[in-house]
């Protein structure tokens, strides 16, 4: 094993692959050498070859958790979570906490929310590493968010900031939490905060000018919808509609037009866009008649 890593270290890889397949004929039982073979895999780009030879092993040694823990950290990088459960199904908590943690994640992603949170709460309580119990309280958070169980939510956020407190995705959280709360003055504080970690994140713009548009802070709602479009690569009918919306609250009405124009050119069949680009066309019109 030093020989092949000494190899690996200096760029040789086909070496380290000759010496790790070696030691697997020689020694069939000894994981470590599948581990390190899958791993050189990996870090070339063969990912499939590098699944097989985790199974390999895995069927050697079916009783292995450590290499089991492993793979299903392999399956998960490459979001095969249904895999990664299954690789762990036969193993508890009591085995390792970790397996909570790796199974209620990949149901997460599954949006199985209910079985992710059961094995997510389980993991909580363990001894852990602090910073996996706090993504496991942040899980639960958004699983909360997403079940519309907004005290809850709350709740494990604040579980989550105990633990860590400069991260823009939980004050991101929490600015969600606070809206859905209606505790708006609240969720302004929140996303301000995340502004302040990372200003220019698209999720964060756009639910600036959600909760600026909400609180009537028009001007503010304006620039970050339109930051929002800025910073986007794929804009939808959805984002030009909500600055639309804006620029019609604060009595722009040629500019709303435009902007809701573009949003129906998008999506002809976008009801919000259709409404508002009928409403400020007529009061344009209604003007110039008056005029």
């Amino acid at each position: 094993m030093k020989v092949a890593k000494e190899f690996e270290a200096g760029g040789k890889f086909l070496h380290a692959v000759q010496i790790y397949q070696s030691l697997i004929n020689e020694y069939p039982e000894y994981a470590e050498s599948y581990i390190g073979l899958a791993e050189l895999y990996y870090y070339w780009g063969k990912k499939e070859s590098a699944e097989n030879i985790f199974e390999k092993i895995i069927n050697i040694q079916p009783e292995n958790l450590e290499v089991k823990i492993y793979f299903a950290e392999f399956l998960i990088k490459h979001k095969k979570w249904q895999k990664s459960i299954d690789v762990l199904s036969g193993f508890s908590s009591d085995d390792d906490p970790f397996i909570s943690y790796l199974t209620g994640y990949s149901y997460y992603n599954l949006k199985e929310y209910e079985l992710a949170k059961v094995f997510l709460l389980n993991f909580v309580i363990t001894d852990e590493d602090p910073e996996l119990i706090h993504n496991a309280y942040f899980i639960i958070a958004k699983i909360d968010l997403k079940l519309k169980l907004y005290s809850n939510a709350l709740k494990f956020a604040k579980k989550a900031q105990e633990l860590y407190n400069d991260s823009w995705e939980l004050m991101l959280l929490f600015s969600k939490v606070y809206y859905y709360l209606e505790m708006f003055v609240h969720s302004a504080d929140s996303i301000t905060k995340a502004l302040e970690i990372k200003r220019d994140e698209v999720a964060i713009t756009h639910w600036a000018g959600k909760i600026y548009l909400k609180t009537e802070d028009f001007i503010k709602a304006k620039h970050y919808f339109a930051k929002c479009i800025d910073l986007k690569e794929d804009i939808t009918s959805t984002d030009y509609t909500n600055l639309a919306h804006v620029c019609f609250k604060l009595g722009t009405l040629d500019e709303a037009l435009n902007y809701y124009i573009t949003a129906v050119r998008l999506d002809p069949k976008n009801k919000l866009a259709l409404e508002g680009k009928e409403k400020t066309s007529n009061l344009l019109n209604n003007m110039v008649s008056d005029a």
